[in-house]
């Protein structure tokens, strides 16, 4: 137990209005005699929550889902009720996470820190070391069932990056003015590509995320691919590249952040159990606990004061930004399998290739076709697949060695001599001769022509001598054009201005433009379980998996228990023979789980509160929305529509009486829309009874 977490309940404690600290105190420990000291009376009620008999019935009547939102405070930075709603959102509505919280509070299971305008959350510290092993990951994403791991093909594999990295470096597609696809273009990849064909927006969202890494370009309208991008992706580990892929999915963004939402991706995979399956849910709030720790650890890293501005800023744009979520990006991507119905863990991703004594090869028959057999890396396949056109690409890949291939791979440099060499290492067969014909004509005929773009640079004949005897010139040299013009390997001035500096010359020579060339730095390395090192058959995942099922079965309460205790104090409370009123107020409070001791069953603790008024009784209606603007609460609302009717949910602002009518206006939840309501029309109008620790003092009804 921390001392410090226990002043803080005790200051929240006192924080309270005297009228609310007072009904708190009156719920637990009954009539309250006077003279009373506020601290006195504190010390009582952590004495009640010290009592073994009653901690355990305090936790006997936790069902999922208070343990579900008690996992979310625990787990969460900072826990707010926004973040709380958004981490089970789909799963419980605003209104049913908003009562649960108050239910949780009044049950002295948590508490709001600092004024009550934050809304952030802790758990009750005399409490929290006995509620740990009932709460954690393992309960926000529970598996629903075990079972064997899933090593599914992956679509995203290198052999599909390499033959997409082929199809625009032949082709520079071009795109639409908002930086779309094409249809043509569409339909060619979805063609080349049938293991995309069941998700229609999956390779849109690819070639997104190629673009927001840099890997594709724009430039003059087509898509170009930046090889030395790609050859730096080649170098990262397969599951640290499609890491990177889901996160670009995401939306555009500066490095940082895509660097935080990878390195977030990569944890949130390799805490999933392997064997497990999940629901959709499940999984869903998995990523956005680890989204929040990541966000929680960027915003306590050291940054300058102007440095941290440009961090808020970029991620509130990246926020804005409309990307894929990464659970259905990681599901578009292969590294999330859904099977029987549940999401579950790629395991592929997490095993180490294992070496195999055959080599991976490549068959090429007569007709210029080219077989790539699977087992080749990325890095070799950018090689390969750079003169060639992609046809099929499946288990293994189909791919064409054209003439119009062959001229734009030599007009990136490449010789014919390389593209044989290459097809000779790595064929399991000896080329056929009409193969290599074909590619050392189109290049003698590429060569009859030759157009250069880059740095060309001319040297004076009486120095030529000591500019290609000069170690740091010479290695400039590219080409020699003609005698004295020499084309330059350097895709940067700086480069040259290097070289002239290493050889002793004050300056290089100017020039009158030079071309832009944009950054090839290499993506950061993510942190990856050491299983992919080399650590044998376990991974991150599978070292959490006993304690999740550990966790989900040594913790389950069948909530009969609870059913016994309700059904004791139902007994106990219609002994009383109390009026009915108070006898109602009671039992709710035994169905809210309020009372657990047969000692809370009295009548002096009741304030008796008339909260939903309905059709006809229009002072009632208005007497109680008066009621929840001043004391804070939320209102909910039915009103008629159609041949049916809708629920309005909100924080009442203010009444405008009208002739005949009152008009309530306000702010609806979760959304923050503005109503006008008329209450005459309102077929139910109820207060939310509001926690003691959120509402405001008010009068009684």
């Amino acid at each position: 137990m921390n001392p410090e977490k226990v002043l803080d309940w005790r200051e929240a404690l006192i924080r309270l209005s005297d009228q609310y600290f007072f009904d708190l105190v009156r719920l637990y420990l009954g009539a309250i005699k006077t003279p009373f000291n506020k601290q006195k009376l504190i010390a009582e009620l952590s004495a009640f929550l010290r009592k073994k008999e009653n901690r355990e019935r305090i936790f006997l009547a936790l069902d999922d889902v208070d343990k579900l939102v008690l996992s979310a405070v625990s787990e969460m930075p900072s826990p707010t009720q926004q973040k709380i709603v958004a981490l089970f959102s789909g799963f419980l509505s605003f209104p049913e996470i908003y009562d649960r919280i108050l239910n949780l509070e009044e049950r002295l299971l948590m508490y709001r820190k600092g004024d009550s305008g934050n809304r952030e959350y802790a758990l009750n510290p005399l409490l929290e070391d006995d509620l740990a092993p009932l709460l954690g990951v393992a309960i926000l994403a529970k598996p629903e069932i075990s079972g064997d791991p899933v090593s599914a093909p992956v679509r995203v594999d290198d052999l599909t990056l390499a033959a997409l990295y082929g199809f625009f470096i032949q082709n520079e597609e071009a795109v639409k003015n908002d930086g779309t696809l094409r249809k043509k273009t569409l339909s060619d990849l979805e063609a080349a590509f049938p293991q995309f064909g069941g998700s229609s927006g999956a390779i849109p969202l690819l070639i997104s995320a190629f673009m927001n890494l840099g890997l594709l370009v724009r430039e003059n309208g087509l898509l170009k691919p930046e090889r030395g991008r790609w050859e730096a992706f080649a170098r990262q580990e397969n599951a640290a590249r499609l890491a990177w892929l889901v996160a670009a999915a995401g939306g555009h963004a500066i490095r940082e952040i895509l660097l935080a939402r990878a390195q977030t991706f990569t944890d949130f995979f390799f805490a999933l159990d392997p064997r497990a399956r999940y629901s959709r849910h499940s999984v869903h709030r998995m990523s956005v606990l680890f989204s929040e720790k990541s966000g929680k650890s960027r915003t306590t890293r050291s940054h300058g004061r102007f440095a941290a501005m440009l961090l808020e800023q970029s991620e509130e744009i990246a926020q804005q930004t409309h990307g894929a979520h990464p659970v259905e990006a990681a599901l578009c991507f292969g590294a999330l399998v859904e099977t029987e119905g549940f999401l579950c863990r790629n395991s592929s991703l997490s095993e180490r290739p294992q070496g195999s004594a055959a080599q991976p090869f490549l068959v090429v028959s007569p007709s210029l076709s080219v077989t790539l057999m699977p087992g080749f890396t990325l890095a070799s396949l950018l090689q390969l697949v750079s003169f060639m056109e992609v046809r099929d690409v499946q288990i293994a890949g189909q791919f064409e060695i054209t003439r119009k291939s062959c001229m734009a791979a030599f007009s990136r440099g490449q010789s014919a001599q390389e593209m044989i060499a290459l097809l000779e290492a790595h064929s399991s067969r000896p080329i056929p001769q009409n193969v290599v014909f074909s590619i050392n004509d189109w290049f003698r005929s590429y060569s009859a022509f030759s157009l250069y773009r880059g740095f060309v640079m001319y040297v004076e004949k009486s120095r030529r001598v000591a500019f290609e005897k000069n170690s740091s010139l010479s290695s400039l040299i590219r080409k020699e054009l003609a005698p004295g013009v020499y084309l330059l390997d350097a895709e940067e001035y700086e480069d040259i201005a290097a070289a002239f500096s290493d050889a002793g010359y004050e300056a290089a020579p100017a020039v009158s433009a030079v071309p832009v060339v944009r950054d090839s730095i290499p993506l950061p390395t993510l942190r990856l379980p050491p299983a992919l090192a080399g650590a044998g058959g376990s991974g991150a995942g599978d070292a959490g998996a006993g304690d999740v099922a550990q966790a989900s079965n040594e913790n389950a309460l069948t909530g009969a228990g609870w059913q016994e205790l309700r059904a004791a104090l139902f007994a106990s409370l219609d002994a009383l023979a109390l009026p009915h009123d108070i006898h109602e107020v009671l039992a709710s409070r035994i169905d809210r789980k309020i009372i657990i001791t047969e000692s809370q069953l009295v009548a002096e603790s009741i304030r008796i509160e008339k909260v939903e008024a309905r059709g006809m009784d229009f002072l009632g209606k208005v007497r109680i929305a008066e009621y929840a603007i001043s004391a804070g609460s939320l209102l909910e609302i039915e009103l008629e529509e159609g041949e049916g009717s809708r629920y309005v949910l909100g924080k009442p602002l203010s009444t405008e009486k009208k002739t005949g009518d009152v008009l309530l206006r306000l702010i609806t939840e979760p959304d923050g829309l503005s109503l006008q309501i008329s209450l005459g029309k309102a077929l139910l109008v109820r207060r939310i009874r509001g926690s003691i620790f959120s509402e405001l003092p008010a009068g009684r009804i």
